[in-house]
């Protein structure tokens, strides 16, 4: 059956905001749209995730940074279940391997720093944003063309100043060398250093989780309001002067002494804090829980097929660019 496209608009936006086509399906028909199977809210789903697929938007995007604007952008990655070869096997056969693949799927969140308010005491809210997600298989090349392409729609040529905040992921940091250095100004996500440092501790401190934390906090405090001078000068009295001859200590001091020498330049918290940019990398973490919470939930292991083009339905619809699938009817 063949539906208009102000009906197919109305299937992929119940298929992208519910939890599934089902769902879709039963929505659809208590609101009295139209009377639809949930084979049929997938099948448009499919078809409109394929032309999604081979047009992406043109010009710039809803709240695009302008020339007095500060453009943060995020990105990382979660997981996402797809069926194997053996999948739907008798439950006399469910132990055979390659019934369920685990895949990556890489995704960023741009917006205006003008854009990110507080909502209520310290907690603070993206007012307008603009996501970015591939499927299952795409290359970190490919999802650095494409964050770049929406980063240039989201005035990265424009904007007075960029930022790219990330944890220690290799696959971001070579996307940021790649495509983003020249333009932009490079963060390490400051929870995950915090994680780093924190192993450090345990290893030099072992069972005396209360010193650990006493000596983790002071580094912290000043990387956090101050500069990291702390935390260097530390790691060259470590260096210097190990406090013991364990393997596993003298270890934990080289490879993160390695670690944080290679984020220096990344670790400049207190000054970007005062312009108000945020030091961690949350947005993009809670970015990647609302994917999870409509494409990760119990049951659920997707075709390489479904799972890309209701990923693009969503992305677009998040994006407020929908209606750019039907072009005539936009016009």
């Amino acid at each position: 059956q063949r539906y208009s496209p102000d009906m197919e608009r109305r299937m992929a936006v119940l298929a992208a905001e519910t939890g599934s086509y089902e769902k879709a399906s039963g929505v659809a028909d208590a609101a009295a749209w139209l009377s639809a199977s949930d084979g049929a809210v997938r099948s448009a789903v499919v078809r409109l995730g394929a032309a999604a697929e081979a047009a992406q938007p043109e010009g710039p995007c809803a709240g695009a940074a302008g020339p007095e604007d500060t453009l943060v952008i995020m990105a990382d990655g979660w997981n996402a279940r797809h069926r194997g070869a053996n999948w739907g096997l008798d439950k006399n056969n469910r132990k055979l391997s390659e019934r369920t693949h685990w895949h990556e799927i890489r995704s960023a969140v741009l917006f205006r720093l003008s854009d990110l308010l507080a909502v209520s005491g310290r907690r603070k809210a993206i007012m307008r944003k603009h996501v970015v997600a591939v499927p299952a298989d795409t290359s970190p090349y490919d999802f650095g063309v494409l964050l770049h392409r929406e980063a240039v729609r989201m005035g990265l040529p424009r904007a007075k100043a960029v930022f790219f905040v990330m944890d220690g992921g290799v696959w971001l940091w070579r996307i940021y060398a790649d495509r983003f250095e020249k333009c932009s100004k490079a963060m390490l996500d400051f929870y995950h250093l915090s994680q780093h440092l924190h192993a450090l501790a345990a290893a030099l401190h072992g069972a005396d989780t209360a010193k650990a934390e006493a000596w983790c906090g002071k580094i912290l405090h000043d990387l956090k309001h101050k500069s990291p001078k702390r935390l260097f000068k530390t790691l060259d009295e470590l260096l210097e002067e190990p406090p013991s001859a364990d393997p596993v200590a003298l270890e934990a001091i080289r490879e993160q002494n390695a670690y944080f020498r290679n984020h220096a330049v990344h670790m400049d918290y207190a000054a970007n804090a005062a312009l108000g940019v945020p030091i961690g990398s949350g947005s993009v973490e809670s970015l990647c829980s609302q994917f999870q919470n409509r494409l990760k939930r119990t049951g659920q292991f997707w075709t390489k097929e479904g799972f890309a083009a209701l990923l693009r339905i969503i992305v677009r619809n998040w994006n407020g660019e929908l209606d750019s699938l039907w072009p005539a009817s936009a016009a």
